[in-house]
């Protein structure tokens, strides 16, 4: 096939996006839609070399393409994980290396796309740094649709007549196909939806499809092409600028681009007035000619240096490392790229070429295995004392013959830190012993996680997830977002103790109140949650709940305006939910928020393991006052009990992060399970008489 210069500039265009994008640059928030214009360009391109190839020798020689594959994409690719990893094992956080390390090991192996929507599926893992090599998941698509599409397409072309007949029908069903699973699963299951190859094959059948039709396309006047081919450029810049706010991404959105880049690719490079003019300059040329390595070599660099630094970096370090990324990726380009693609020993002797595909594989497993094997020190010499389990006072439970009354509403609660959380606030040292240890503390999560009883992006409640004491007469639930979830094991080991019987209705970014949320990092809209918490409702009406725990993380964004869910909207979603609970018979009892500090503590803390003071933060950065008096507000109307978490953790107006050997936080805003199980008996002393009371005077009322 002929070089044509409009692709190159194509690729220049698309590479461009994904850089402006990636560094920050205004008015550029859709960039991403970069990679969506590659996959065309690759469908269309790797189809054209198969159809060319079973037009002119009547067979496809799987041997050929996967040599010329393996030259093509492999060299530089593999140059770029075994970088990261040692980029990354000076550099990069060290308590992210492990998690890199499953990642090259997923992107030497071309399953990388798979690991990140599984991750990002977890509420859990969705909470992780972004990887330093998460721009591998398009690579990844793309190996995947080279492993089947050849095959596929010796196969549907078997004793045909006319090839591209057969191909265009087997196109189509797999263009309309998976559309169709795109949006469907851009709505149930987003993180699925952009990742996999299933909701994207679309996107490479359409570039697939025109190259099947190219000798029609080519009959079209140059007039018309020429104009379809600006209206395809604008298409795509219009994605590129406007698409930052867009979410429900890739689904039928994702169509503008797509199609825009379809329609540029079939202006071709002879259109007179079409968009060559423009795709074909020389520094379109140069950039698009080197578009590969620049997409590989942008993203590690620009992760590995903010960890580096420790915080965000300027738009003066921006544009610092876009040039060095831009002069790696032209030694890249000379020496690794065209050199092994255009090696004619590689071209001629094909075991060769499966030889170097598998050592450069092999090179990646080997950095992966290195990397996790790879143990930095995070150790200061310091150990801490083990903090003793907290002890409290609870007033004994007395049996009277009198009949039981409602117990007060909780409306202050145990609101003194806990000394050892005060003394916190003195320590220096992070202990070599600490629980859980840093690079483990992401995980350090209640069960529910592993049993999944903690859900995400469902619309039913699951059977099965009752604990504590299952015959017990008293009924109580834990309901809301992973907020709700992180205080489970807490409730059971109480609930064991005073014989409760524990419903978990927790799901991750379903928020209690009635408002339609949005992940601002992921564009996705959780539009399953209302369909969840009618069901949450019907389900602890049907079990005769006598005491609902809930909350939720006070950090949503709303959809409508995309920013922190407002007091008002508090307002009126807790004046439905309060109504609804104590309309069903059920007694809520309230936790606010926890503190949730700014950035993450866990990469603080590895930071500054000599002076942990400095993770240290402010009662008032934490919290926000002005939904807490909301919260107060509306529980003292309906009163409802009320418990405040964020005093159990700050002491006169500071907010430690590590507690004697406890490290508090697993994440920007969630608790370590090891510090709620270490709470527990001040949980106890809160809440453990007023649920028993309540369900004592339920009992005598029959109700």
């Amino acid at each position: 096939m002929l070089h044509r210069r409009d692709i190159e500039g194509l690729r220049a265009i698309a590479v461009v996006a994904v850089l402006l994008f990636h560094f920050g640059v205004p008015h550029t928030g859709g960039g991403y839609v970069g990679v969506d214009v590659f996959f065309v360009i690759s469908g269309f391109l790797i189809t054209s070399l198969l159809v060319s190839e079973r037009d002119t020798t009547g067979r496809i020689s799987m041997a050929s393409f996967y040599t010329r594959r393996i030259r093509r994409l492999l060299p530089i690719s593999a140059v770029v994980l075994v970088a990261t990893a040692i980029s990354a094992a000076i550099w990069l956080n060290p308590t992210r290396l492990n998690q890199l390390a499953h990642d090259i090991f997923g992107a030497a192996g071309f399953f990388v796309n798979y690991v990140f929507a599984e991750r990002g599926a977890d509420y859990l893992g969705s909470q992780l740094d972004p990887s330093a090599l998460q721009h591998y998941w398009s690579l990844a698509v793309e190996e995947q649709f080279y492993m089947v599409w050849p095959a596929l397409v010796a196969l549907v072309t078997w004793r045909a007549v006319n090839i591209r007949n057969r191909l265009l029908i087997a196109l189509s069903v797999i263009f309309v196909g998976s559309l169709v699973l795109s949006i469907a699963t851009t709505q149930s299951n987003p993180s699925w939806a952009y990742f996999g190859l299933h909701t994207r094959a679309w996107e490479l059948a359409l570039g697939a499809i025109i190259a099947v039709c190219w000798r029609d396309i080519e009959r079209v006047p140059s007039s018309v092409r020429a104009i379809g081919g600006w209206i395809g450029l604008a298409m795509i810049v219009f994605a590129v600028v406007r698409y930052g706010s867009v979410y429900e991404f890739p689904g039928w959105v994702a169509l503008v681009p797509v199609l825009g880049a379809g329609l540029a690719l079939s202006a071709g490079s002879n259109t007179k007035g079409g968009p060559q003019l423009v795709l074909g300059l020389a520094p379109m040329q140069w950039v698009g000619a080197r578009s590969y390595s620049l997409y590989l070599w942008h993203w590690p660099a620009l992760i590995i240096a903010a960890s580096n630094k420790g915080e965000s970096l300027s738009a003066g370090d921006r544009w610092k490392l876009l040039i060095l990324v831009v002069l790696v990726a032209e030694i890249g380009f000379r020496l690794v790229e065209n050199p092994i693609r255009r090696s004619t020993k590689l071209q001629h002797e094909r075991r060769l070429s499966f030889a170097l595909g598998g050592a450069l594989v092999v090179s990646g497993v080997i950095a992966s295995v290195a990397l996790a094997s790879y143990n930095p020190s995070l150790t200061t010499g310091y150990t801490a004392e083990r903090v003793d389990e907290i002890t409290t006072t609870t007033a004994a439970v007395t049996t009277t013959t009198s009949a039981p009354r409602m117990p007060d509403p909780l409306n202050n609660g145990f609101e003194r830190a806990p000394q050892a959380v005060i003394d916190a606030l003195t320590q220096e040292l992070l202990p070599d012993n600490l629980r859980p240890a840093l690079n483990s503390a992401l995980v350090d999560s209640p069960i529910l996680y592993d049993n999944n009883c903690h859900q995400y992006m469902a619309t039913t409640v699951p059977e099965g997830c009752v604990f504590g004491k299952p015959n017990a007469k008293t009924t109580v639930a834990l309901f809301g977002d992973s907020h709700a979830a992180q205080w489970f094991t807490a409730i059971e080991a109480i609930a064991k103790e005073r014989k409760w019987r524990v419903l978990a209705l927790t799901q991750g970014s379903c928020p209690i109140i009635n408002v339609l949320t949005v992940n601002l990092t992921t564009n996705v809209v959780y539009r399953n949650c209302d369909e969840w918490r009618e069901a949450v409702f019907q389900r602890m009406k049907a079990e005769k709940v006598d005491v609902v725990f809930l909350t939720q993380y006070t950090g949503f964004f709303d959809v409508r305006t995309r920013s922190r869910v407002t007091p008002s909207v508090w307002e009126s979603g807790l004046d439905e939910l309060f109504t609804r609970l104590q309309s069903d018979g059920i007694t809520p009892v309230f936790f606010a928020d926890n503190s949730d500090p700014d950035g993450s503590p866990v990469d603080c803390l590895a930071s500054n393991r000599n002076d942990i003071q400095r993770c240290t933060q402010d009662f008032a950065d934490v919290v926000q006052p002005e939904i807490e008096a909301v919260m107060a507000a509306k529980t003292a109307q309906y009163k409802v009990s009320i418990v405040w978490p964020s005093r159990w953790t700050c002491h006169e107006g500071r907010c430690p992060m590590v507690t004697g050997d406890i490290m508090m936080y697993r994440d920007g805003n969630h608790l370590t399970d090891t510090f709620v199980r270490w709470l527990t008996p001040v949980v106890d002393a809160n809440v453990g008489d007023f649920v028993d009371g309540v369900a004592a005077y339920n009992r005598f009322t029959s109700r």
